[in-house]
C-alpha cells in the first residue's frame, strides 16, 4: 500500500480523529489514516481490494449547486450500523454544502457500498480502518464510480454509484451518465442514468435526454424518458414532451408523453391534448389524450372533460370523457352527469 499512498496521519484505534484538513470529517471508533494518492483513484481502490480486512475510504468532491438533501450537520452516522443516528438540530436548520463526502466500503476484494455524506457529518467507523484521501481528482472519482456502476448488478450499489456521479460538479459527470445510457447497457442501468441526467445535470443533461428521445431505438426506454423530462428544470423540457406526444412512432410512448405533459404543462398543453383527443387517427391515442386531460390541475380537468363530452363526435372519446368525469371531485362534473341521466 506504500506504493499507492503517501501517509500523513494515523490516529489510534477506537478514538476520534481531529480535523487535520478542512474537508476531513470527524471519525469516531476507528483506525483513521489520512493520505494522498500517489496513483489514480482507481489504482488506490484496487490496492485496498487486495487487503483481507474491511476498510472505509472517504474523500471530498465539489458538487452541483442545486444539490441538497436537507443534511443536518450535527448528526452521527454509524457506518457499520452499530447505533442509531443522533439528530441534535431542528429540521429548519438543515442546509446544503458545495462539497460532499464520498464514502466507499471495501470488503472481500470489491467495493460493496457507496455512500454520500455532508462534510460536517460526524461518522462512526464501527472499529474499522478508515482512510481519508486528500486531493482526489473529481474526474478520477467520476471514472471510478462509473466503473462501479457498470460492473455491478446489485441495484442498491449501482444506483448509489450513479447518484454519486450525478452530483459531481465536474463536467465529466454528464458524459459519464450519458455513457451509461448507451444501448449496450441493460435497461435498468440506462433508465437510472437518464433519470439523474435530467434531475441533476441542468441544460446539458436536458440536451442529452432530448437527443435520446429523438434517436434511441428502444421504445421502453423512450417511455421512461417522458417522465425524466418532467424532472428537468430546462425551459425546453415541456416542448420536448409535447413533441414526443405528437411525433413518436410508438403509440405507447406517445401516451406516456401525453400523461406527463399534462402533469408538467397544465393549461399550456390543453389545446394540444384537445386536438389529439379530437383528431388523432389512432383511437388509443385519442382515448389516452382524454385521460391526460383528466390529469390537468385544479378545475381545468373538469372544464376540458365537459367540453370534450359535449363536442366530440367520437362515441369512444365521449364515453372516456364521461368516465373520467365520474372519477372527478369537481361539483360541476356531478352536475353534468346528473343532467345526462335526465336526458
Amino acid at each position: 500500500m506504500r506504493t499507492l499512498l503517501r501517509v500523513f496521519v494515523t490516529a489510534s484505534a477506537l478514538s476520534a480523529t481531529s480535523l487535520v484538513f478542512a474537508q476531513q470529517p470527524i471519525v469516531n471508533h476507528g483506525k483513521v489514516t489520512t493520505a494522498a494518492p500517489d496513483q489514480t483513484l482507481s489504482a488506490v481502490i484496487d490496492g485496498f481490494k487486495l487487503q483481507k480486512d474491511t476498510v472505509w475510504i472517504g474523500y471530498s468532491v465539489p458538487v452541483v449547486s442545486n444539490f441538497s438533501v436537507g443534511w443536518n450537520s450535527n448528526r452521527i452516522d454509524y457506518l457499520e450500523g452499530n447505533g442509531e443516528s443522533v439528530v441534535t438540530e431542528p429540521e429548519e436548520n438543515k442546509h446544503s454544502f458545495d462539497h460532499a463526502i464520498v464514502l466507499l466500503r471495501i470488503a472481500g476484494g470489491a467495493v460493496v457500498k457507496v455512500q454520500l455524506e455532508s462534510p460536517e457529518r460526524e461518522l462512526d467507523a464501527g472499529g474499522l480502518h478508515f482512510v481519508w484521501l486528500n486531493s482526489v481528482n473529481a474526474d478520477e472519482s467520476v471514472r471510478m464510480l462509473t466503473d462501479v456502476a457498470r460492473q455491478n448488478s446489485a441495484p442498491r450499489l449501482r444506483d448509489s454509484a450513479i447518484f454519486a456521479i450525478s452530483i459531481h460538479q465536474a463536467s465529466s459527470a454528464t458524459n459519464a451518465l450519458l455513457s451509461l445510457t448507451a444501448p449496450s447497457n441493460d435497461l435498468e442501468l440506462r433508465e437510472k442514468a437518464a433519470f439523474w441526467l435530467a434531475n441533476q445535470r441542468g441544460h446539458e443533461g436536458f440536451v442529452a435526454i432530448q437527443n435520446l428521445a429523438h434517436n434511441d431505438s428502444d421504445p421502453k426506454f423512450r417511455e421512461k424518458l417522458a417522465f425524466d423530462l418532467t424532472l428537468s428544470k430546462d425551459p425546453e423540457a415541456l416542448d420536448e414532451l409535447i413533441r414526443m406526444a405528437h411525433e413518436d412512432t410508438v403509440p405507447q410512448v406517445r401516451k406516456q408523453a401525453q400523461f406527463w405533459m399534462a402533469n408538467k404543462g397544465g393549461k399550456r398543453v390543453t389545446a394540444d391534448l384537445r386536438m389529439m383527443a379530437t383528431n388523432d387517427p389512432n383511437d388509443q391515442i385519442r382515448k389516452s389524450a382524454v385521460f391526460a386531460l383528466s390529469r390537468l390541475p385544479g378545475d381545468e380537468a373538469a372544464t376540458q372533460l365537459i367540453a370534450v363530452a359535449d363536442s366530440s363526435k367520437d362515441p369512444v372519446v365521449r364515453r372516456q370523457a364521461i368516465f373520467w368525469l365520474g372519477q372527478s371531485n369537481d361539483p360541476r362534473a356531478l352536475d353534468y352527469l346528473t343532467k345526462l341521466l335526465k336526458q
